[in-house]
C-alpha cells in the first residue's frame, strides 16, 4: 500500500490537504467503479473509511470516466478462446461471401431465364396460388 503523503494544492471539503497521493485515490475510485467488492471490503482493503471512499468517489468519478481505459489483460485460456473465435469468424465471413455470390448468380440466372424464355419464375407479391 502507498504511504500517506500530502498531495500539494488539493484540498478536501474541510480545506485540509488530502493525506494520500492522487494516483492512489484514483486507483481506489477505479476499483470502486469496477464493483468487484463492496464499499466496506474496498475500504478495509485500503485501510480507509467508507465515508472517505464515498467522498473520493463523488469527487473523482468524473476524472476517472474521462481517462483512457486500461488495456484488457487476458488469461492464456481467454487468449486461446479468442484465437479460436477469430478463426471461426473468418470462416463464417468466407461462407457468407460465397453464399452472397451464389445468390447473386442464381438471381442473374432467373433474370436471364425470365427474359429469354418469356416466363415468370419469381412469384409476384399479392398473387394467389392456383387451386389444384
Amino acid at each position: 500500500m502507498l504511504q500517506k503523503q500530502t498531495t500539494q494544492g488539493l484540498k478536501n471539503k474541510r480545506g485540509r490537504s488530502y493525506q494520500y497521493e492522487l494516483s492512489f485515490i484514483r486507483m481506489v475510485v477505479r476499483e470502486y467503479h469496477a464493483g468487484k467488492m463492496s464499499q466496506a471490503q474496498l475500504a478495509q482493503k485500503h485501510n480507509i473509511s467508507t465515508g472517505q471512499l464515498k467522498g473520493w468517489a463523488m469527487k473523482f468519478s468524473a476524472d476517472i470516466s474521462r481517462e483512457i481505459p486500461a488495456p484488457i489483460i487476458l488469461t492464456e485460456q481467454e487468449s486461446r478462446d479468442l484465437q479460436v473465435l477469430k478463426k471461426q469468424n473468418d470462416a463464417l465471413e468466407k461462407m457468407l461471401s460465397l453464399a452472397q455470390m451464389k445468390i447473386t448468380g442464381l438471381e442473374l440466372m432467373i433474370d436471364i431465364a425470365e427474359e429469354e424464355l418469356n416466363i415468370e419464375i419469381r412469384k409476384k407479391p399479392g398473387t394467389k396460388q392456383s387451386e389444384g
